[in-house]
């Protein structure tokens, strides 16, 4: 791992951050200066910029991701660790549309002692 990596991820992350926190804050500014009280205002913030803001953060994690294919061996550690830092900040949304299904929703195995036994077919059965 280069020793510049964690340097550079924080970096990253928190410009990606800081950006996304500048188009929220300045239209929660808006609506308070419609006349909406604060918290309405940022609700209605979030309904306005969140799709905004989660699709520039998928084709940013893309982009990243896209560096782990370049054979830089830097570039395919910063790619790594800035898509997985991502990844991990959407949480459970990073798997939308589908869902993967909890441990209590997949079907469970048999237990070995309600298995059918193995048929012999050896030699003089």
């Amino acid at each position: 791992m280069t020793f510049k990596l964690p340097i550079l991820v924080y970096r990253f992350v928190v410009a990606i951050g800081t950006d996304y926190n500048i188009l929220v804050t300045a239209r929660v500014r808006e609506e308070v200066a419609h006349g909406r009280s604060t918290r309405d205002a940022v609700f209605e913030a979030i309904r306005h910029t969140g799709p905004t803001v989660a699709a520039a953060g998928v084709l940013l994690a893309g982009t990243f991701a896209s560096l782990m294919i370049s054979g830089v061996s830097s570039f395919i550690q910063i790619g790594f660790a800035v898509s997985s830092a991502l990844t991990a900040m959407i949480g459970d949304r990073v798997w939308w549309p589908a869902r993967p299904q909890s441990a209590s929703e997949r079907p469970t195995a048999e237990p070995a002692a309600t298995m059918r036994p193995a048929l012999d077919h050896g030699v003089g059965s």
